[in-house]
């Protein structure tokens, strides 16, 4: 969790920990036991790199016989790219793993948190069992596939959306449910893909980008994988200047 500090809000050894001690809804008994594990060091979700994603899909592995489900809290700025990775690095998934966060601070008197929060321990704990075998994003009331979600709003409490795939359940006085959407049972055991390549580059092509910037970049021996993203669903111009 995030506290304040002199250097301003950091992410803080405990915090979480203790701030879930005294939540109330957390003891009620509707609520299932939950079990806080911190990572160290703790780091920004900026800082995240394909290393943190292997740490946190081992954590999963270590304990998968352990428990009914997970809840991943973490920073919103990569969320979306960590989720994305989770659903293809566990495969044969039979249990939720619930990504979420917030946009304002646990620590501060107005947040959402606190909401989002409990919703996922909810989820995780098999609030449905529709969608027990994903990784999932449980934001702003809610819950997405955690490969087709994407962060839209930096200051929007509704933060996340899925653009090309509906929400799998939106959360009111009732929790609507597309259980139709929901994937397939588990063909095998749970299998934990941790070995990444990071030599890829994404490159957003523009109207007018030069050929010549684009072949240097191609022409790194580095380079495993270019991803180009060009306009629409994929068109590219067929003609330059001149």
């Amino acid at each position: 969790g995030m506290r304040h500090t002199p250097q301003g809000l950091a992410p803080a050894q405990g915090y979480l920990r203790e701030r879930l001690s005294v939540m109330e809804e957390l003891r009620d008994q509707a609520m299932p036991r939950c079990d806080v594990v911190d990572f160290d060091p703790l780091l920004d979700s900026a800082d995240f790199s394909p290393a943190e994603w292997a740490k946190i899909a081992t954590c999963v592995e270590r304990h998968y016989h352990a428990y009914d489900g997970f809840v991943l809290v973490m920073g919103t700025d990569t969320l979306a790219y960590c989720a994305s990775a989770l659903a293809f690095m566990l495969e044969n998934l039979s249990k939720p793993v619930v990504v979420t966060g917030s946009q304002i601070p646990l620590c501060e008197a107005f947040s959402d948190a606190r909401r989002n929060l409990i919703a996922s321990v909810l989820f995780a704990s098999h609030l449905t069992e529709a969608f027990h075998n994903e990784v999932l994003v449980c934001f702003g009331e809610r819950l997405l596939r955690g490969c087709r979600s994407t962060k839209k709003a930096a200051l929007a409490l509704r933060a996340f959306d899925s653009p090309n795939f509906p929400p799998l359940a939106i959360l009111g006085v009732r929790v609507q449910l597309r259980a139709e959407l929901a994937h397939p049972a588990a063909l095998g055991p749970l299998r934990v893909h941790k070995r990444m390549d990071t030599r890829i580059l994404v490159v957003r092509l523009v109207p007018g980008f030069d050929d010549g910037a684009l072949e240097a970049v191609c022409a790194s021996e580095s380079l495993r994988a270019l991803v180009l993203e060009f306009y629409g669903v994929g068109s590219a111009p067929t003609r330059r200047a001149g």
